[in-house]
């Protein structure tokens, strides 16, 4: 009978001990994540700084081609001036469909100076008034430019 309570103590003693090092785990891996978010967190702040230094102000942020023919494709652009204290690097300039295509200043603008972006659209595929728009993401708060035009 003692050799078996022995055994019933050893095993209490292993569970009891493997518990308390699955815990101190649980507590290190709950320290770890809390130092990765911190640093996650502190890059987001260092992120939004830059966006908050850099701003892109378009002289016009809508175009209006008026009146064209079906299959005529068009130009218009859009000039920018960085108004912001940093560089102001365009990262994408995305388009609301495949009939229009962008060009841009792809080199960082400085402070102050000029940009632009030229919009080319082509009216094959449409008929009557269109509405289209252009997103536009770098290292500033995204801006949304657009263009219309009557197609008949």
């Amino acid at each position: 009978m003692k050799l078996n309570n022995k055994k019933i103590f050893i095993l209490l003693t292993a569970i009891l001990t493997l518990g308390s090092c699955t815990k101190q785990k649980e507590s290190t891996s709950q320290n770890q994540l809390n130092e990765e978010n911190q640093e996650l967190r502190s890059k987001n702040d260092k992120t939004l700084k830059i966006i908050d230094e850099s701003e892109i102000q378009f002289d016009e942020d809508s175009y209006d081609f008026k009146e064209i023919k079906k299959g005529e494709t068009v130009s218009h652009v859009f000039h920018f001036t960085n108004k912001g204290k940093r560089p102001l690097v365009i990262s994408e300039v995305r388009p609301s469909c495949g009939c229009t295509t962008p060009k841009y200043t792809k080199e960082p603008v400085a402070p102050g100076k000029k940009g632009s972006i030229t919009v080319t659209f082509d009216s094959s595929n449409f008929e009557g008034t269109v509405l289209k728009s252009i997103t536009v993401s770098g290292n500033f708060h995204t801006k949304v430019i657009k263009f219309q035009a009557k197609i008949n």
